[in-house]
């Protein structure tokens, strides 16, 4: 228990000078000592002053052992700011892209924005300092994300007209008895796909290839079973993307089948409308998406992230050929379920993922 004794009448007035003379926190370091002095506890005195029993043991406690020079604050390290509104301009200035204050970059660096400040308001900043102005305001420096036009402030974004009347023949499909197949390609590329990361110590490097190569996927999703159907081939093309309805329509000899894809050139080919006009295809109905924005309402998007994720982020296989082996293994070792009632904009949710021995 920490409590300052009977003080004499020259440590009582060296005390009271302090209270009265000196400048805030300092004055009411003098005040605790006094209250002290007069009997009152540590847990009175913080109430008094509204701060935490510790504060006030520390100051009593500095009392006891230098006198009322140990109330001062002790010299602290380092300059002090040249102007204490450095980080508030720094923030307001970094929320505003180069081009707004005429500069032709399109994007911020520490040296140009210690330059800008500099010869804009006079503020003279080491880029040290800038950095740490930007990082105690909450930014980082981080790669940015591509992302989908639809993602542009409205009146900017491109929108299918179409739309409406198109989401409204899905939820009609989906309603239906018929076999709904969510139809879509990606490209497998030998490139590593580079995915964010726990990271200790320098920043990891991924190798990549001597020479990039990829392969192309067809999938398939069936919306009531969560059944993926999936045909490699080297190439996207119109005579491939045949081979594999050929494929579906195999595996679906009979009954009602609508297939939702987007409308890319070759799924609207020439060699497609002659497939799509035999008589034994007549049963396959093509849905088509909405434009600018068929990944929102495709759930076999989510199906190629989580495929890239397992098998090609940030890691190089030896072949193409070795990770098209690793992106089949997962197809085969992966189930999917989709959401229970279907909704008209489905989305896909893995039901469990199984590791290859």
């Amino acid at each position: 228990m920490v409590r300052i004794g009977p003080l004499s009448d020259e440590q009582r007035d060296a005390l009271e000078q302090v209270r009265r003379r000196a400048v805030g926190r300092v004055s009411q370091r003098a005040h605790m000592v006094l209250l002290s002095a007069r009997g009152y506890a540590v847990e009175q005195i913080a109430e008094i002053f509204g701060v935490g029993e510790d504060v006030v043991r520390k100051w009593l406690r500095r009392y006891e052992r230098r006198g009322p020079h140990g109330l001062d604050d002790r010299p602290r390290p380092g300059r002090p700011p040249k102007d204490r509104l450095a980080r508030q301009i720094v923030d307001a200035q970094a929320s505003n892209p180069p081009g707004n204050s005429g500069l032709v970059q399109g994007s911020w660096t520490v040296g140009l924005l210690a330059a800008f400040l500099g010869a804009r308001f006079r503020l003279i900043l080491s880029p040290a300092s800038v950095r740490r102005s930007l990082h105690q305001a909450g930014w980082r420096w981080a790669r940015p994300r591509l992302a989908p036009a639809t993602h542009a402030p409205r009146g900017q974004r491109k929108e299918d007209p179409a739309a409406p009347l198109k989401l409204a023949l899905l939820a009609q499909a989906v309603a239906s008895a018929a076999t709904l197949l969510y139809l879509d390609e990606c490209d497998l590329q030998l490139l590593p796909v580079i995915r964010a990361c726990w990271m200790k110590g320098p920043r990891r490097r991924v190798p990549t290839p001597g020479q990039n190569a990829k392969r192309a996927l067809f999938g398939a999703l069936n919306a009531r079973t969560g059944q993926l159907h999936h045909l490699v081939r080297p190439r996207k093309r119109a005579a491939q993307f045949v081979e594999f309805l050929d494929a579906l329509a195999a595996a679906y000899p009979t009954g009602d089948v609508i297939v939702a894809l987007d409308n890319v050139i070759t799924h609207d080919a020439k060699v497609v409308r002659a497939w799509r006009a035999r008589p034994e295809h007549a049963r396959f109905r093509f849905l088509w998406l909405p434009k600018y924005s068929a990944h929102e309402h495709n759930p076999i998007e989510r199906v190629w992230g989580l495929m890239k994720d397992a098998v090609a982020a940030n890691r190089l296989h030896g072949s193409i050929d070795l990770l098209v082996e690793e992106a089949v293994r997962f197809f085969a070792t992966t189930t999917f379920k989709a959401p229970n009632p279907l909704p008209a904009t489905p989305t896909l949710v893995p039901n469990a993922v199984r590791q290859a021995a």
